[in-house]
């Protein structure tokens, strides 16, 4: 089974690269971001791509959206340290097949792999996942939000006023 992997960090991608070459799965590609990501997935066909979330500039949510729109036939599993279920959901409605935390062990990983490239029709994750924070609305005017996001550089109470133009 052809993989590719697009993770920013080097040391993670050979990392992995060298955990899965040991079992029947071949590393076809590797890459840092999401243009090289695009290039590797249209060059190289692969049957899974793992894809981390945080790509330097990019989002791995952005890479598998695009490869799904250009009619890209691999399946996606998202390898990443955001262990909220917010993000899981966005990885699963961009069209990821799996999610698996950085911090599951490496069984995790190639059970995964082989759930996948089985055709199995269900979305799979593994690791542990955390309830995402609640945003919540304390109904502050964009003024009051102002003032307040200037709170954390230091200024003082009349040098905020000054910057805001407040008397």
């Amino acid at each position: 089974m052809k993989i590719v992997i697009i993770d920013d960090h080097s040391l993670i991608r050979s990392g992995i690269s060298s955990a899965i070459v040991n079992n029947k799965y071949e590393v076809v590609a590797e890459a840092s971001s999401v243009e090289e990501g695009l290039a590797v997935i249209n060059s190289y066909k692969p049957d899974i791509c793992l894809v981390d979330i945080n790509l330097g500039s990019g989002s791995g949510i952005d890479l598998i959206k695009k490869s799904i729109n250009n009619g890209i036939k691999s399946k996606f599993v998202i390898l990443s340290m955001h262990d909220d279920l917010i993000t899981l959901d966005l990885a699963k409605q961009a069209g990821a097949c799996g999610y698996l935390t950085k911090g599951a062990p490496i069984e995790h990983l190639l059970e995964v792999l082989d759930l996948v490239g089985s055709d199995n029709k269900n979305f799979i994750k593994r690791g542990n996942f955390q309830k995402g924070l609640e945003i919540k609305d304390f109904g502050l005017t964009p003024r009051e939000l102002e003032v307040l996001s200037l709170l954390p550089t230091g200024a003082t109470a009349v040098a905020i006023g000054g910057i805001l133009f407040l008397t």
